[in-house]
């Protein structure tokens, strides 16, 4: 099953303290953590773009039709377009996950608060 995952939950997987790497590329999220150290080009490319979106990169390297037909076993998901911030973290925020948790329960706390009141 494809799920729909935020910009927020993409950072939280950027292969640091044995979290997974995933990569977006032309909006949908791939779960490349079995394949880093399998990677032709070596992993540091792609832990360079772990939880990011790697598009330009990867268009700029050019792949070969097997890696782009390869490439589909990866994928877990599409962007949740809905949610389109940048994680930036505040002074507050210990992590750059814990910024992008926050903003995220506020961006739905105010949509809700507005479905709530429309007529």
């Amino acid at each position: 099953m494809i799920g729909k995952y935020t910009l927020c939950d993409i950072s939280g997987n950027d292969g640091k303290n044995g979290k997974p790497v995933w990569i977006i590329i032309k909006g949908d999220v791939y779960d490349v953590t079995t394949f880093v150290k399998e990677h032709p080009g070596g992993e540091d490319l792609i832990i360079e773009y772990a939880g990011r979106d790697a598009t330009k990169a990867f268009n700029d390297v050019g792949h070969s039709i097997d890696a782009i037909q390869q490439m589909k076993s990866f994928k877990i998901g599409v962007v949740d377009n809905e949610c389109q911030q940048q994680c930036v973290p505040s002074r507050e925020a210990k992590t750059q996950e814990d910024e992008c948790c926050r903003r995220e329960k506020k961006r739905k706390g105010l949509f809700s608060l507005f479905k709530k009141n429309r007529i």
